[in-house]
């Protein structure tokens, strides 16, 4: 680990969302859309999917990151359980980086080098995935079907939905029924350039209880708690939040406020506990501690390093599971790990 003795430096983050109006989302974007406006070649659209046995301590990762400027995309299909110190240590690890874009868009397109087929039943409804690796022993069929409306980022340029997920996965003569809940996410229109930036790491987590709660939430660790990086970067109190939602009831609420405290491994990076409070603005308030299951880190990107977390949230409503994924930059890492 080192250190500095320099003043905090300021976070520089994207412009907070909290309590904003949700996006409005329309059938059209479960599909492909233009570019960002820019034209830059970091233009990027990605649609992300999973599932969970969280009896087995095993969580699975299915992911297309397309490129529309470059006319290429990248796709992955992870499969883990327990904790990994290395995403090779995973149970199965099929990563694509460059590979050219779908010729008829995503409504029903087959990705030929990793053997994964995706078909919308229904826009914002179902979807059917199909995998397969016969040399590796390993293959799943899933029907996810949407228990909520999508909850559109405030600029309706992003979604996440909770999915209900039914399904068999093969995992080297290890057959798993599949039968749980899942947030998908899909997102557009925007430059998402590689640049590695100094900050803290944000949080993208989700979590699903049943057919009537489900609740997203992107945000930093709260500053009034004290982190460890609060040495190294300055972040204003009450201005951890970046944007999300609860379902609840059948009714989708924006978040107004979260206070969300970290806890890690002895490695100074690895989350093993999030203690989370929020509230939303239907006056809902909530208060959840999510101890994680299943850890892998992948670096979606060189620049950058996820922790990919099976969480499990216990609160009023019972016990829910989900992803935490905890992003991470080299500044931070180089820093604080032991």
């Amino acid at each position: 680990m080192s250190s500095s003795t320099s003043e905090p430096r300021p976070v520089g983050i994207i412009s907070t969302m909290a309590g904003a109006p949700l996006g409005t989302i329309v059938p059209q974007d479960e599909f492909l859309h233009p570019p960002a406006p820019s034209g830059h070649h970091s233009a990027t659209e990605t649609t992300y999917f999973g599932f969970n046995i969280p009896e087995h301590r095993l969580n699975a990762e299915i992911y297309m990151w397309f490129h529309p400027v470059l006319k290429i995309m990248s796709a992955s299909v992870y499969i883990w359980r327990g904790a990994n110190l290395s995403t090779l240590e995973c149970d199965y690890v099929n990563h694509y980086n460059y590979l050219p874009m779908p010729e008829n868009g995503i409504a029903d397109y087959t990705i030929p080098d990793i053997n994964l087929k995706v078909k919308v039943l229904e826009p914002l409804k179902s979807v059917h995935i199909d995998f397969a690796d016969p040399d590796r022993g390993v293959s799943f069929d899933i029907q996810f079907d949407a228990i909520m409306p999508p909850g559109g980022r405030p600029n309706s340029k992003h979604f996440t939905q909770a999915m209900k997920t039914r399904g068999n996965l093969d995992l080297y003569g290890e057959h798993f029924k599949i039968d749980g809940y899942f947030s998908r996410d899909h997102s557009w229109g925007e430059e998402r350039r590689e640049t590695s930036r100094a900050g803290p790491p944000i949080s993208w987590m989700v979590g699903v209880f049943d057919d009537e709660f489900a609740f997203h939430i992107t945000a930093f660790d709260s500053a009034e708690d004290k982190p460890e990086w609060a040495s190294r970067y300055a972040l204003p109190p009450g201005q951890n939040l970046m944007w999300g939602y609860v379902f609840r009831d059948g009714e989708l609420f924006p978040v107004t406020k979260v206070r969300k405290q970290t806890l890690r491994e002895r490695d100074g990076l690895t989350p093993r506990l999030i203690l989370l409070d929020f509230e939303d603005a239907g006056g809902g308030k909530h208060s959840l501690r999510g101890d994680v299951s299943a850890s892998m880190p992948w670096q979606t990107w060189q620049n950058m390093n996820v922790f990919f977390c099976l969480t499990r949230w216990q609160g009023a409503r019972g016990i829910g599971w989900g992803d935490t994924q905890d992003i991470q930059m080299n500044d931070y890492v180089r820093t604080f790990a032991r």
